[in-house]
């Protein structure tokens, strides 16, 4: 009878052992490495007209978690890329309604700048439709809808509503410029908006000028660039924009001291509309020019607030 329960004992214990062996054997190895989801982030392109897409690698597996993510590198980019968002613009929180992420920004969001106010927003839909889970964006600023440059709340921007079109650029969006010219008395610049579509390759700087060279298309204001001028080359360093015009620019301009004023300050108040320039430097078939006739031409000119009509 020992014997009996003594055999029993010893294939119980053999039992254990080989059910603790299949068990090591067949446990499933935990993932020393997170799991990365790829994603574009979409900034503003080097032509500084349109938005270009970035891929990005999430750390973030939890959905809330990407969206807070891909929105940050649109806040804070990396190195060599140019946020599409106003400067100062912060996140203040992220949720998902069904398909939809809803986006509340800080005021900056809104901050006067036409170029970004127009690319933003596409920025923002796009980057984060790139997340399967998301066919919709609805941006938010304070709690309150966003508005958009014809003065009307966003909605939501649907997922179908947007060309995605990964690493490569977009087609331009229409941007709004604030343009000046001169009134009839010829004393005061007066400011003209005008919605134009930036091509790609353009930049906005030379979009300006070359509206300005068009002239205005409201009635009682005037043109103040001479129509034989030409404009040789447009690049902005430092915040600095140097327009290079042809001899005309001077050797054809009406003449008078008023009148160098007004043609002088039209291009450089609106070029400064834009957040990325300071001042203008003026250069004729590639040189500086000590003087224009009357006034200083010599150096960088800042914007002058005092020759705008109120």
């Amino acid at each position: 009878m020992k014997r009996c329960i003594l055999l029993i004992h010893v294939l119980l214990l053999t039992c254990v052992l080989v059910l603790t062996g299949c068990s090591k054997t067949e446990a499933p190895q935990a993932q020393t490495s997170e799991s990365k989801i790829s994603a574009g982030v979409y900034y503003i392109s080097e032509s500084g007209s349109d938005l270009i897409a970035e891929k990005t690698e999430i750390p973030d597996t939890s959905r809330k978690g990407q969206l807070k993510y891909l929105i940050e590198q649109l806040i804070s980019p990396p190195a060599g890329k140019t946020s599409p968002l106003c400067d100062g613009t912060k996140l203040n929180s992220v949720t998902i309604k069904d398909d939809v992420a809803v986006v509340d920004f800080s005021k900056e969001f809104s901050n006067k700048d036409d170029l970004k106010q127009t690319l933003a927003p596409a920025a923002v839909a796009k980057t984060l439709c790139t997340l399967d889970f998301i066919s919709g964006v609805q941006i938010l600023v304070d709690g309150k809808e966003a508005i958009g440059t014809d003065g009307k709340p966003l909605g939501i921007i649907r997922e179908n509503d947007l060309v995605i079109n990964k690493g490569e650029p977009t087609q331009a969006p229409k941007t709004t410029l604030v343009l000046y010219f001169s009134d009839e008395n010829a004393e005061y610049l007066v400011p003209e908006r005008r919605n134009v579509e930036i091509a790609s390759g353009d930049t906005v700087e030379k979009v300006i000028v070359n509206e300005l060279l068009k002239g205005p298309t409201e009635g009682g204001h005037f043109k103040t660039i001479p129509a034989e001028a030409k404009v040789l080359s447009i690049e902005t360093k430092n915040n600095v924009c140097f327009v290079n015009f042809s001899k005309e620019f001077v050797d054809k301009h009406s003449g008078g001291s008023a009148g160098e004023r007004l043609t002088v300050y039209s291009i450089v108040n609106s070029l400064t509309e834009l957040g990325t320039i300071d001042m203008v430097q003026f250069l004729i078939e590639g040189e500086k020019r000590e003087e224009f006739v009357h006034m200083a031409f010599n150096e960088p000119i800042v914007r002058d607030k005092s020759i705008i009509k109120q």
